[in-house]
């Protein structure tokens, strides 16, 4: 029997019945040196809001002793797009989740997905870490049957979800063959639990499709390895077999796990990963910072080293927003998550190096003039920053951006973009920086207007007074500037007066060569180094 009719056979509640788009990206494969870069689009697939928890699921719950169990446990991170496909999946089916949940940075990624599982059919369970969730219930993490309610271990990797994703290789073998993509070389994917990188390897070797899969961890080293996902591999195929389908662990593809783009923990984003988030949603493709976007940080930091082969396929396991969720939705939190995220959401620790920025932008702040009489933005729709902090920065980038006829408006809107996806502990900095900017010209410039009133000449004045103060105030300085700087590159009608071409990729039509001035690009005030040369 052919393996399409093989895996056509297995288990499924038929959530999963069309391929997942393929999106190419010929731009950008020119600009990293590579002959193709495509991408899997699991963020658009059907069900449960898309992303790879759809394929796991969609076997995982068509079998025992899912099916017919009017309530299921899991358990993940507050944030966790597992715990939301779970509950997607119960809302769809009629049934219950027990969500069994433990702290994690908080983002806005973070809290849609937790308002969306408190507002769904659930029983909220809150512990402060993986290791007291581990320690207070073990079971839970072994994926066991607690007082007859049936277990989905965290990221729902079981032989059958396992299997579930391994059905996507022969979808992409399809695919292949139709001619929507060429055969890839190298193929990236998300590492968290590990199931969806061994059904994936599992999947490929069925279907023949000769690829290298490098995993690229979520998670620290302890949680996942290469030995792991051997096993894993090894019980998918297992559970295949017993359903029918002619399948060995040793048909699996190479699987390399990457561990370099973990930064600072789990949950936590990087640098890199951000800036992979901005650069594929600039080509319509969504990606989340955990997960998705160190994937991607991965492929390009392979790329710029030229350590990845020519043809490269992304597979893209982020689910779709925005999702629903009850305007009440704290509400229903367990008392002691609600008062830690009201703690970290409503009242932000003051980040170290603007502490006593802060405490003087509050000095400037007492006369209930100060934060009133902002002339009306009708077009201004930021989600960061309020209208006051926009005109804040525009009137910034009319004297530091050192371009003239800069929009400090489209400046705002590039800064406010940027910061979206960045943590709450950031943003409160950010908010900190703008008071300290409008309301500290009194006590700090002797200056009775706030910033956004001054003439451009001392609101220049007054900015460059603060990074010769030094230390935490030449920092809030350096942040305001390079906000600034940032909000003002991304506009490229700047870019001919700055000299700069633009990441062009060599044969692609951009602005005209020019030779780049260093000191064009220098923002005011920088000090500069006796005797650099550069």
């Amino acid at each position: 029997m052919p393996l399409v009719e093989e895996l056509a056979r297995l288990p499924s509640l038929g959530w999963v019945t069309t391929p997942s788009p393929i999106t190419t990206l010929p731009a950008l494969a020119k600009h990293l040196g590579l002959a193709a870069l495509t991408v899997k689009r699991d963020d658009l697939l059907d069900a449960l809001h898309g992303g790879n928890k759809s394929r796991k699921l969609d076997v995982l719950l068509a079998t025992a002793p899912f099916k017919d169990a009017p309530v299921w446990a899991s358990l993940g991170a507050i944030g966790s797009g597992h715990l939301a496909a779970c509950t997607a999946a119960a809302t769809k089916l009629g049934r219950t989740l027990g969500a069994h949940t433990f702290f994690e940075p908080v983002s806005d990624g973070v809290l849609e997905n937790l308002a969306f599982v408190a507002s769904g059919p659930t029983r909220l369970h809150y512990y402060g870490s993986r290791l007291e969730l581990a320690a207070r219930r073990p079971a839970l993490v072994a994926g066991s049957i607690i007082d007859g309610v049936p277990t989905i271990p965290p990221g729902g990797t079981l032989p059958a979800s396992i299997a579930g994703v391994a059905r996507a290789g022969l979808e992409l073998a399809l695919q292949i063959r139709s001619g929507a993509l060429e055969a890839p070389e190298v193929v990236y994917v998300a590492l968290g639990t590990g199931g969806t990188a061994a059904g994936l390897a599992l999947g490929l070797g069925l279907a023949g499709v000769k690829a290298e899969l490098r995993a690229v961890s979520s998670v620290e080293r302890w949680f996942v390895s290469e030995r792991r996902l051997r096993r894993l591999i090894a019980q998918g195929a297992a559970w295949l077999r017993e359903h029918g389908v002619k399948a060995d662990a040793s048909q699996a593809v190479r699987v390399r796990v990457v561990h370099g783009q973990l930064g600072a923990g789990y949950g936590i984003p990087t640098a890199q990963s951000l800036a992979a988030v901005e650069m594929l949603r600039l080509d319509g493709v969504p990606l989340e910072p955990v997960y998705s976007g160190k994937a991607f940080a991965a492929l390009l930091a392979d790329a710029a080293s030229r350590s990845t082969p020519s043809r490269v396929l992304f597979w893209n396991t982020v689910r779709r927003g925005p999702l629903p969720h009850d305007p009440d939705w704290r509400a229903r939190l367990p008392e002691r998550l609600r008062r830690r995220l009201d703690r970290v959401t409503t009242q932000p620790r003051l980040g170290r190096r603007l502490v006593l920025a802060g405490g003087l932008a509050s000095l400037g702040a007492i006369a209930v003039a100060r934060v009133t009489g902002y002339p009306a933005l009708p077009g201004w729709t930021g989600t960061v920053l309020a209208p006051w902090e926009a005109q804040v920065i525009a009137a910034a980038a009319e004297v530091l951006s050192g371009v003239g006829g800069v929009d400090g408006l489209v400046v705002a809107a590039n800064v406010d973009r940027f910061l979206v996806p960045m943590p709450f502990a950031m943003k409160a900095e950010v908010h900190q920086l703008m008071a300290l900017v409008e309301h500290g010209t009194t006590p700090l410039g002797l200056q009775l207007q706030r910033f956004t009133r001054l003439a451009p000449d001392a609101r220049e004045a007054f900015l460059l007074a603060l990074n010769a103060r030094g230390w935490l105030l030449a920092q809030a300085f350096r942040g305001l500037r390079d906000l600034v700087m940032m909000g003002t590159y991304q506009d490229p009608r700047t870019w001919p007066a700055l000299g700069y071409r633009g990441p062009w990729p060599a044969g692609l039509k951009g602005p005209e060569s020019a030779v780049v001035d260093y000191e064009a690009l220098r923002g005011k005030g920088e000090p500069r180094a006796a005797g650099r040369r550069e």
